[in-house]
């Protein structure tokens, strides 16, 4: 284990009893990310599952949890599985609001630096936002160069908001002439009520057909069937009935698109939506998104209170950042993938 250095701040390895305020510290440095302390612990404990090298720091006040020290600061480090390299790693800093700007996430950064050495690491990425006040200053000074530009977007769904409604009428055209060329679309709850044989393996190959061309900041991998059955189809925060498949005629499944909810928050979260390449241009990823958004809108009506349906797109994925603008998605400031390469001298793999 790494000997992390000493600041004002106790920079320590997370322990059990600290996710939840880890997750509280993530939460509300990121509102549009939300975790619940049992979502962060499963999220890392997956790194383990996987074989990758990961590690959870969390920064406190001096003194320790024994003199009654709250958790101001999270850091993470971790590899994902869709763009694995087993000497890139992805980064996560998170530090309290209140604390920002005093040092917390520089004392974080400082003891996983010695980590990515430690680990022989070829570079570490992470994500900021343009308009944050502190983060791009603080990525530049430490040698991270910026990448691709990213896109959340958001449309309120609730009832009770001042936007718009939603109007279906310019997309129910496209609705119209695909279901009379046989595509419908299909919920993950109605395809296992109606038994479809070999099912999870029929929707890995349809996440892993649609997911070749998604712009992303380093060379995609395959997504194992181990990996997409734990992390997308048993993901706690996935809902089974906005899980949504269109199927041509015959029963290929042509696209899909996915939502997910944690419980840290009302909002609800899009997953990957794309569709294969031989449907491509046909109006399948409108047809999706409209469901999509039906969906979302019948789930924010149960819960009452306002409610955002949040996605995410490369700022070069210009067909679905145009989809999501007709159907009223407001963009965020944008995100930058920013990346520090370590020395050459220091590439080499123990």
């Amino acid at each position: 284990m790494s000997r992390w250095p000493v600041s004002e701040w106790n920079v320590r390895g997370i322990q059990d009893t600290d996710w939840d305020a880890a997750a509280e510290v993530w939460t509300a440095a990121h509102p549009h990310d939300p975790f619940s302390g049992p979502e962060l612990r499963h999220q890392t404990a997956q790194q383990t599952t996987w074989g990758y090298r990961h590690t959870a720091l969390v920064a406190e006040a001096e003194g320790g949890a024994t003199s009654g020290s709250t958790v101001v600061g999270l850091g993470l480090l971790s590899q994902n599985p869709g763009m694995y390299h087993p000497q890139r790693f992805g980064l996560e800093l998170a530090v309290c609001p209140e604390r920002q700007g005093q040092g917390v996430g520089a004392a974080l950064w400082e003891a996983l630096e010695v980590q990515l050495r430690d680990w022989h690491a070829l570079s570490v990425r992470t994500l900021a936002r343009e308009d944050h006040p502190l983060a791009p200053h603080f990525l530049t000074r430490r040698g991270f160069t910026r990448g691709k530009r990213y896109f959340t977007s958001a449309v309120n769904l609730s009832q009770a908001s001042d936007a718009a409604p939603f109007d279906e009428g310019p997309f129910l055209p496209t609705e119209a002439r695909l279901t009379a060329l046989g595509v419908r679309v299909r919920s993950l709850a109605e395809v296992r009520e109606s038994g479809t044989p070999d099912l999870p393996r029929r929707l890995h190959a349809l996440m892993s057909d649609v997911r070749r061309d998604v712009p992303r900041s380093e060379p995609a991998t395959p997504l194992t069937f181990e990996v997409f059955d734990e992390a997308v189809l048993n993901d706690s925060c996935l809902l089974p009935e906005a899980y949504l498949i269109a199927e041509a005629p015959g029963g290929d499944w042509i696209g899909q698109s996915t939502l997910f909810r944690s419980e840290a928050s009302a909002d609800l979260l899009t997953g990957l939506t794309g569709v294969t390449r031989d449907w491509r241009g046909q109006g399948v990823a409108t047809l999706l998104k409209l469901h999509v958004l039906r969906v979302a809108q019948a789930l924010a009506a149960q819960t009452g209170g306002e409610v955002f349906l949040r996605t995410d797109n490369a700022s070069d994925n210009a067909p679905m950042l145009a989809i999501n603008d007709r159907f009223g998605f407001v963009r965020d400031p944008a995100s930058v993938s920013w990346v520090l390469a370590f020395e050459t001298s220091e590439r080499l793999c123990c």
